[in-house]
């Protein structure tokens, strides 16, 4: 009974030992960021522009311009991600739009990455030829904690300085996601629609895609998997069975030593008898002659 604790305790030693070396070797982790655009809605409500995005490209977060993502892409890279999408009829003149989305490890840092997103919404956005005035906060009905602000555009390649459109900045949090989006309109009538419109679209994909999301994806490879296995049970076969035959040969190695220095032993006491009754016999020539 002993000897079976003994060798169930031996087995177990050994799974476990495997279970942990198995975790730290053979599991391989894909990054692929391009999966972060599945967080980024793929049409814009802006007039005047292709539906098809004329740029989707995934940006380290190393990049950014907040301190919190930038640490969070130190300290959790397989968690922490930038994408954007940007839609337009010309790079350098409107109608555009570009769409920017943050993943952040947990809830409280995509907040204070918000909070500061939001303390910059009255920043007039960089505009060639134009500039951004007026500045009005908006929030979006329906999408609790997004809000925006809304500019007007003039012309500033003429003294004037006419109205020639409209500009509207955004940002919402989505749980680990921050969204922010610049929409550049020719319009210079407001018009709250579109940019509220590109607000619920993206909040209702990130509540539908984010809670299971990952863009980093953990395999497990066939051929090491099944070579760690066969080296798991030659191991666990080998502990069971090992020091059993281990003991059992040093038992039997023992005994063979035993028996053959009693041989050696009875073979010395039989030559020292025999070389006894040798000297003990009288010569040969004291015996009576036969005749």
């Amino acid at each position: 009974m002993r000897s079976t604790r003994q060798r169930v305790a031996r087995a177990l030693v050994v799974v476990v030992v495997a279970g942990v070396v198995y975790a730290f070797l053979i599991p391989q982790t894909r990054v692929d960021r391009q999966l972060l655009g599945r967080l980024v809605i793929t049409r814009t409500a802006t007039p005047g522009v292709p539906r098809v995005a004329q740029v989707s490209v995934s940006v380290q977060p190393s990049e950014s311009t907040f301190a919190t993502t930038r640490q969070a892409a130190k300290s959790d890279p397989h968690a922490s991600g930038i994408y954007g999408r940007e839609w337009y009829v010309a790079s350098d003149a409107p109608p555009e739009s570009g769409l920017v989305i943050q993943l952040l490890p947990t809830a409280a840092q995509a907040a204070r990455v918000a909070q500061g997103d939001r303390k910059e919404l009255k920043t007039a956005p960089s505009l060639e030829d134009e500039a951004a005035k007026s500045p009005s906060l908006f929030s979006v009905p329906g999408v609790a904690g997004a809000g925006g602000a809304a500019f007007v555009l003039v012309d500033t390649t003429t003294s004037s300085q006419p109205p020639v459109g409209s500009a509207y900045k955004l940002e919402v949090q989505v749980g680990r996601v921050v969204v922010s989006e610049l929409m550049v309109t020719t319009s210079a009538t407001r018009d709250l629609t579109p940019i509220r419109t590109d607000a619920r679209r993206e909040v209702a994909l990130l509540e539908r895609v984010l809670p299971p999301f990952s863009f980093a994806h953990t395999s497990l490879a066939l051929l090491p998997s099944l070579a760690f296995l066969g080296i798991t049970v030659v191991a666990v076969a080998g502990v069971v069975v090992v020091p059993e035959w281990f003991v059992s040969w040093r038992s039997w190695r023992r005994r063979r030593r035993h028996d053959r220095d009693e041989r050696r032993s009875r073979e010395q006491y039989l030559a020292r008898g025999r070389r006894t009754v040798r000297r003990q016999r009288a010569p040969a020539w004291s015996q009576p002659r036969r005749r």
